[in-house]
């Protein structure tokens, strides 16, 4: 049944723009979500903040430009 729900999620992401999941306990998915949200951040825009501190210049390039392209957090409106 699982399977079928992920089949569903991911086929929802746009081409361009595939999910990525992460296999962690929920303490430490709550705790990052805290730490982003007291950064004024997505948990999305932490995770792509340190993988740029990474010190690989083109992904670190690759992560500034698409944070820069990003919406505002949120629902967008119409």
């Amino acid at each position: 049944m699982l399977r079928g729900a992920c089949t569903t999620i991911l086929s929802m992401a746009s081409p361009k723009r595939p999910r990525l999941q992460l296999d962690i306990p929920i303490p430490i998915r709550n705790r990052a979500k805290a730490v982003a949200y007291a950064r004024n951040m997505s948990l999305v825009e932490l995770v792509l903040r340190a993988l740029s501190k990474e010190g690989d210049k083109e992904l670190t390039k690759l992560i500034e430009k698409d944070l820069e392209e990003r919406t505002e957090r949120g629902r967008p409106q119409k």
